[in-house]
């Protein structure tokens, strides 16, 4: 199964690195506002999501949409043991965030810890490649696993990926793979009909448009670009 996964993620790295610049963050921004669209995402007070690494969906629009909102915002980092932090930020666009171990933005270390897991409402996943089943494929390191282990029927738990990172076969899963509540990509969503942004006229779009119209007037808080 390992010598699977890993040509797999070698399949779908690379769909995701052909994208232009352009296309990637175009697509990006209709993620946030998806994402932003989903009614248990709407119904959270804290969410956590990552800061891009790579060729991943930027999340930068999504940060602005949740604090511009007036939700908590909270982001992981890596431990030196190999597990996963978190923290809850207030200024993501500013001097909360730093470069961590691995390069990737992260919370500074005053701003680490100072939530517990537990007081999650949702958290935003990022994968290699997901499926319909909302199955996910991580990098390998098993991190997001380990870490979701004890959130899972807790916490919301959104994969969020490009479309050309959905897999139409199920991904391989061992016994300690996560599967997603939902994935989101920026034009289908899993479970089908769970994203009302790209359902605008049934489901409960109607009911939620004018608090995702707010989320959406909230851009630019913490100096982030619209959405075009």
């Amino acid at each position: 199964m390992n010598d699977e996964k890993e040509n797999l993620r070698s399949r779908y790295i690379s769909a995701r690195k052909s994208m232009s610049p352009a296309d990637a963050e175009r697509y990006s921004a209709r993620i946030a506002t998806n994402i932003f669209s989903l009614p248990r995402i709407l119904d959270s007070d804290l969410i956590l999501i990552y800061c891009a690494a790579g060729a991943e969906v930027d999340t930068a629009t999504l940060a602005d949409l949740i604090v511009g909102s007036g939700r908590g915002i909270a982001f992981p980092y890596c431990r030196k043991d190999g597990s996963i932090g978190i923290g809850r930020v207030f200024s993501p666009r500013d001097e909360d965030l730093a470069p961590g171990a691995l390069g990737i933005m992260e919370p500074i270390e005053r701003l680490r810890d100072n939530i517990d897991p537990g007081q999650l409402d949702a958290v935003v996943c990022p994968g290699v490649a997901f499926d319909r089943e909302c199955g996910r494929l991580g990098r390998g390191g098993g991190y997001y696993d380990r870490f979701l282990q004890e959130l899972k029927g807790k916490a919301y738990l959104v994969g969020c990926a490009y479309d050309c990172q959905i897999s139409d076969d199920p991904l391989p899963r061992d016994g300690h793979d996560i599967a997603m509540d939902a994935v989101v990509t920026e034009v289908r969503a899993f479970p089908g009909g769970s994203c009302p942004a790209l359902n605008p006229d049934g489901g409960e779009w109607g009911e939620n448009a004018d608090r995702v119209s707010r989320g959406i007037r909230g851009i630019g808080f913490y100096g982030g670009n619209a959405i075009t």
